[in-house]
């Protein structure tokens, strides 16, 4: 079901679609902790501490501790978001 889910996100293309679909497939809270998730692993890829981040996004340690493992270990999926968003700030 992931890799569907992945080629639906792909075939919306668009940023205003996309952004509509999850709008309408997640609840507010749930957005805000994917989004959550992507600025912790930011920060973690930025070498901030762990108290810096809990001081800054009110997360506990288990969570930091969670995705550290995923950027660690996972598949490199986090560390591929964060690029492209780096990217887009800059």
């Amino acid at each position: 079901m992931i890799k569907k889910f992945g080629q639906i996100l792909a075939q919306l293309k668009t940023n205003d679609a996309i952004t509509g679909f999850l709008k309408d497939l997640l609840n507010r809270q749930e957005r805000i902790m994917f989004i959550r998730r992507l600025q912790i692993a930011e920060m973690l890829e930025d070498g901030k501490t762990y108290a810096e981040i809990i001081t800054k996004l009110h997360c506990g340690p288990a969570t930091i501790a969670r995705i550290e493992r995923w950027l660690n270990f996972g598949r490199d999926g986090i560390k591929k978001a964060i690029k492209i968003n780096k990217t887009m700030r800059d």
